[in-house]
């Protein structure tokens, strides 16, 4: 079977550590924002309304990165405190997010310096406290791990054997308990799979 041409002429980096495969446009548009707002991916995000779903994951990744270094010279600490209580146990799920348990509850803690990954439609579906935003685990921990797998920055544990079961009832509890952030995600994802399939016609047409 010929291999699909994905139409990627170029690539981005960060501090020497590739971030992704994109097209030459999409490059050049990295390069001209990061030196537009001072080399903050996060800024980035926030100041510019559009990108390609491969430029945003890329500005993600650089975000995540930059957040890390700038919180603890490299590497975020687990949380010791939770809104549930002393945290017994945590998992980090990418850098600056992380899955807590305490004796009687839990849930998803992401610190303010990454919330930049997520969209505005994540960020409703939790609360602020003490430098995070917090997810509980019975209702809206789904959301996070959704948002996660969609910009590939997190992938499900081998330790969980039926990955497409997994991923399913994540989503049935999204539909379910966050109606609102489910319906934008999928806005979100026609809009982008519309972009992607007008891109060719705007190519020719020039």
């Amino acid at each position: 079977m010929p291999r699909k041409r994905t139409g990627y002429d170029a690539a981005c980096y960060y501090d020497g550590k590739l971030l992704g495969r994109c097209t030459k446009a999409d490059s050049d548009a990295y390069t001209l924002l990061m030196n537009a707002c001072g080399g903050d991916a996060a800024r980035v995000l926030r100041e510019y309304a559009y990108f390609s779903p491969e430029l945003k994951a890329i500005l993600e990744k650089a975000a995540l990165m930059q957040a890390d270094r700038n919180r603890t010279g490299g590497m975020f600490h687990a949380p010791r405190s939770s809104p549930w209580g002393e945290v017994q146990s945590c998992e980090v799920l990418c850098p600056g997010v992380f899955l807590v348990s305490t004796a009687s509850h839990g849930g998803t803690m992401v610190a303010n310096e990454v919330a930049a990954v997520l969209s505005p439609a994540a960020k409703k579906c939790g609360f602020k406290d003490k430098g995070y935003i917090c997810y509980e685990e019975d209702a809206q921990e789904s959301v996070v791990l959704r948002e996660l797998l969609d910009k590939k920055l997190w992938k499900i544990p081998d330790r969980i054997k039926d990955k497409e079961r997994f991923e399913e009832n994540l989503n049935q509890s999204i539909r379910q308990y966050n109606p609102e952030y489910w319906r934008a995600r999928q806005s979100g994802r026609e809009a982008a799979e519309a972009a992607r399939s007008t891109a060719p016609a705007k190519e020719a047409a020039r």
